[in-house]
Parts: C-alpha cells; structure tokens; sequence
C-alpha cells in the first residue's frame, strides 16, 4: 500500500481517536485517564509479543524505544490536558500546526527535499492550519496566554520532534515497524503508571474525580490502527515525514465536525474556508508526489 494512503489512512483514525479522547478526558482526572488508555493500548498488543512476532531487540535498540516513550508521553501529557479544559474545534487546529515544526526539522536537519509542488500543497495546509488557530483565537479571547493554549503548544512541538524520531529509528536504523509499535506501547504504559503513581495518586483527594470510562478501551484500539498505518507509512524508504505529518494531521476534519455536531460548538466562516484551503494542499501533494 503507497505511504501516503497509509498516512491518510492514519489521519482518518486519529480523527475518531480525538473524539474518543475528548469524552474520556471530559470533566475527569487526566492522568489516570493516561494510563489506563496506555495499559489498555499495551495489553492489546501483548498477544503480538507472545507470540514471537516481534523482532529480537539489542539493550541499545530498547533504549530508543524507551527515547520515543518519554517524547510521546510527554506530549500526551501536555496536550491531554489541554483538551480537557478547550473546546475539540480549538485544541484540534493547535494540533494540527505539528506540520509546521516537523516540516522545519525534517528539511533543515534530515535532509529531506519534497517536490515543487508538494512544497506548494505543504505551505497551503500549513497557512490553512493558522487560518483554524485565528479562528479559534476568536472563541477564547486571551488566547496566547491561556496556559492550556501553551501546553498544547508545547505538547505539538513534542509530536514534531517525535515524528523525525520515527524517521531516524525506522528509515535510518530499520527498526521492524511492528517491533516498534509493540515495545513503545509497553514503555509507554510504564512510563504513565510512573506519572500517576508518583503526581496524582497521592494528592487524588484534592484533584479532579476520576471516573472509569469505556471510551478509554476506543481510545486505545484507534490508536493502534491510527499508529499501525503510520508506522508502516513511515518505514517505507521513499516517504517523507515533513509529508506525512502533512497528511496525519487532515485528522483536523473528523474533530472539527464532532466539535461543531457532537459538543455544539461555535460555528466559523474562517474554519471553513481553512478547512478547504487543507483539501487542496493535500491534493497538490498527492499530485506532486513525481
């Protein structure tokens, strides 16, 4: 399957895993809601190890994965945050500018080149995806400096940066993409337990209630499929991260609709005409692809 279906294929689960992140992290504890969702996540993917279809890892090849573990939850952490306390509409597009940080890193330090007019499809989507951000500066008004703003921020740069780590470890250094998948979800779970255990279980009392959901189980099978086709997408030694980020994050589309029809929020000229400024930059991407 062409990498860019595989990266598109991703965005159209990560759209649904959004939406199931948001009714899990509505008005409860957020870092418990982290960790079952990644002992979830885990737990799915432990039949895959048992059975032996993972490739044998050297400690050096664990310690990476343990690397993109801290990256990733960092970023769940930040960003899980800030969608408990923003609308889907607002949190979604800050989401959707990790484009513009990856794009940078990925030309500047990894080397890579994408077509002319996958350079024009690309700058297209990124000045669709400031257009969404004004828009939904708008419905929040202070909004550079509402601190759920600048964590989803920082949580967004993290993604970036976990992005061209995908590529060093999986185009780079071949890394078997299931292998990967597999030992992240493990790391990825221990590192939440550590979170919880050490800053939420011992002040529980005087935080926000925690309350077991079953979205939490959906939260995790979409995004296993989400990261099966990106991890694949990214393996692939002809694709190109700042392109596939490009693509993962038309997610944008999926949240918006659930933001507006599902959480009643407020409807937007600006997100439209954004959002039809993204469709036409992922068509000149496909278009570009030579």
């Amino acid at each position: 399957m062409s990498w860019l279906l595989l990266a598109l294929s991703s965005a159209f689960f990560l759209g649904f895993y959004d939406l199931a992140k948001k009714k899990s992290v509505q008005g409860n504890a957020v870092r418990p809601v982290l960790f079952l969702c990644s002992a979830f996540y885990a737990l799915f993917m432990l039949p895959i190890l048992v059975s032996g279809h993972t490739e044998t890892l050297a400690l050096r090849e664990h310690v990476f994965l343990m690397g993109k573990a801290l990256i990733v939850g960092g970023s769940w952490l930040l960003t899980y945050n800030a969608i408990a306390h923003m609308p889907l509409s607002i949190s979604a597009t800050i989401r959707a500018l990790a484009p513009l940080f990856t794009i940078g890193i990925a030309v500047t330090f990894m080397g890579e080149r994408p077509f002319p007019l996958q350079w024009a499809g690309i700058g297209l989507c990124v000045f669709s995806y400031i257009g969404l951000s004004l828009a939904g500066r708008k419905e929040m008004g202070h909004f550079f400096s509402s601190p759920w703003v600048i964590s989803m921020v920082l949580g967004t740069i993290l993604a970036a940066c976990s992005g061209v780590y995908d590529k060093l470890i999986l185009q780079r250094m071949d890394f078997d993409p299931l292998t990967v998948q597999v030992w992240f979800s493990f790391y990825m779970a221990l590192w939440q337990f550590l979170i919880c255990a050490v800053t939420w279980f011992p002040t529980r009392q005087k935080t926000t209630p925690f309350q077991f959901r079953w979205s939490f189980l959906l939260v995790a099978a979409l995004l296993i499929i989400a990261d099966r086709c990106y991890f694949l997408a990214v393996s692939d030694k002809d694709a190109l991260i700042s392109v596939i980020t490009v693509f993962r994050r038309s997610s944008v589309f999926i949240s918006f609709v659930a933001g507006i029809v599902i959480f009643k929020e407020r409807k937007s000229k600006l997100k439209f005409l954004a959002l039809l400024g993204i469709v036409a930059g992922l068509c000149l991407i496909s278009l570009g692809k030579g």
